[in-house]
């Protein structure tokens, strides 16, 4: 069964580096499409909108765009969880083709 939808929460006690947030969106991008005992899909590429920056608890949501054949594309919000602000937005590209288990 795939999953079309991920969401954690992240306490910030400093302000986020750009390559943290890169990792996060990579990361969490492709948890979304990871199925159980198989190898991780490669990253093909990532688009990251660097909107503003927050020291709150983050609100991190990803959800599958769509899916052909082994290409799959997730989306990742970043936001702050008290005010609901977009602080990053990051479209994620991934590819695997992974043999059937039958």
């Amino acid at each position: 069964m795939e999953k079309s939808r991920e969401m954690l929460r992240l306490k910030c006690s400093e302000k986020l580096a750009n390559g943290a947030i890169v990792n996060l969106v990579d990361e969490v991008g492709g948890v979304v499409i990871h199925e159980e005992g198989l190898p991780m899909n490669v990253s093909v590429d990532m688009s990251i909108s660097f909107l503003s920056y927050t020291l709150d608890e983050l609100e991190i949501t990803s959800r599958l765009l769509g899916s052909k054949g082994g290409y799959s594309g997730t989306i990742v919000l970043l936001k702050n969880k008290a005010t609901g602000e977009l602080i990053a937005e990051g479209r994620h590209s991934l590819f695997g083709r992974h043999n059937s288990k039958m």
